[in-house]
């Protein structure tokens, strides 16, 4: 076994190298509450870091599948649409022999055109597919959106109580509504805000030893954190005095240090004590004896910096998950997720859309053929104006879940 190559950190007894600091704590049983806490602490953020570095390294994987996968059947799903929107228009106005249709046939392909044109224009503007949908509609595009806008600005005004206003720039429905959303967080900050003048302005109205007591906890607390920091700080030293490379004359051993200094100061920098003690154990500064016979304030100090760690990491996953909870729906705790569910939604995606593809292009095979396009226009229901239906819909989906199904999150 090999001695230690500096003082160590809490006594002078000799190390157990070759081990990680998990391992390092299991060779001793905790004999306080505050031991066991630390034994805790540390194989927690060492299970959080394990979950952000696989959450971090598929993230990477995954917006590879959407650019390579998912994007280009898409983009196919579109191109087959825009086809139909226009066999469609074919059909209505250049009938061919044999295929010619009743006024219900009609009336329902129309009914299907419209649909599908509204359905691609909602994606984002496209020239062509608004003068199809002008040509078959009794009122154009741009007054439907703007007659939905108005009527969905109206009931968000009455029903919410929301002044949206005329210079919301919004240009459809959902827009209108995420700028309603933020009227409403800025009148209820607004709100927030007074309260906390009015909490303000009662506490500046109590006595002088109230305020004392308040100077006091204060000053006992800031107190409490330069302790904490001090005993960050002593472990930093202990590890600068032993790896500073300009004390050394061998050049080999002035490159290990000085990759080991590096290390120690992205550590110290970012307050991460768990990686601060395993450069100690890795250098043979501490082992297990030194771990265990950890002064109680001293491992005090070393549990609130854990703690402190740990929920920044907490934090980060919860972060780093977001977007897949917001598409799963927020009950969706970051601790039920993982990789391989998430990747398994993506690949049931893919096949659905692969699926919709197919039947798109069997459909337009269909319905190049008179008989078929018949029977296929046999089983499709003509529907009622549910503009309003629509429109309420819309407006429940300003409390509503997200879908079961996540899509893909944006790049942040």
């Amino acid at each position: 076994m090999k001695h230690p190559t500096t003082a160590s950190l809490f006594d002078d007894e000799e190390p157990d190298p070759g081990t990680s600091l998990i391992e390092v704590l299991a060779q001793s049983k905790p004999l306080t509450k505050a031991q066991l806490n630390f034994q805790r602490l540390v194989a927690k953020i060492e299970g959080k870091r394990e979950q952000l570095k696989q959450w971090q390294a598929y993230i990477e994987r995954y917006h590879q599948r959407l650019a390579a996968e998912l994007v280009p059947l898409q983009d196919k799903m579109r191109g087959g649409q825009r086809q139909m929107a226009f066999l469609l228009d074919e059909l209505l106005t250049q009938p061919m022999p044999g295929r010619r249709l009743g006024k219900v046939q009609r009336a329902k392909l129309r009914q299907l055109l419209l649909n599908l044109v509204t359905t691609l224009l909602e994606e984002g503007p496209d020239e062509a597919l608004e003068a199809l949908h002008d040509k078959h509609a009794e009122v154009s595009h741009a007054e439907v959106r703007e007659s939905e806008l108005a009527l969905t600005q109206a009931m968000l005004e009455g029903v919410l109580g929301v002044e949206v206003g005329d210079d919301h720039g919004a240009s459809s429905a959902e827009e209108l509504l995420q700028h309603a959303q933020r009227k409403m967080q800025e009148r209820v900050e607004a709100e927030a805000r007074q309260a906390q003048e009015r909490q303000d302005a009662r506490a500046a109205k109590r006595s002088g030893a109230s305020s004392a007591k308040a100077e006091a906890a204060q000053a006992k607390r800031e107190q409490a954190a330069q302790e904490v920091s001090q005993s960050l700080r002593e472990v930093y030293r202990k590890l600068a005095s032993a790896l500073h490379p300009d004390r050394e004359t061998d050049a080999a051993a002035r490159v290990r240090k000085t990759a080991l200094m590096q290390r120690v100061n992205q550590a110290y920098a970012a307050n991460d004590l768990l990686s601060l003690l395993g450069l100690q154990l890795e250098i043979e500064q501490i082992d297990a004896a030194h771990l265990a016979s950890v002064s109680p304030q001293r491992l005090a100090h070393f549990n609130q910096i854990l703690r402190e760690q740990l929920s920044e990491l907490e934090d980060e996953l919860a972060h780093c998950t977001l977007p897949f909870r917001e598409a799963l729906g927020m009950g969706v705790r970051s601790a039920a997720l993982s990789p391989a569910m998430i990747d398994q939604y993506l690949s049931a995606d893919l096949a659905q859309l692969r699926k919709a593809i197919r039947e798109l292009e069997q459909d337009m095979v269909a319905f190049r053929d008179p008989v078929r396009l018949r029977e296929s226009l046999a089983h499709y229901p003509l529907e009622q104006d549910n503009e309003a239906d629509d429109l309420a819909e819309l407006l429940s989906a300003f409390d509503a879940p997200a879908p079961s199904r996540p899509r893909a999150p944006r790049r942040r």
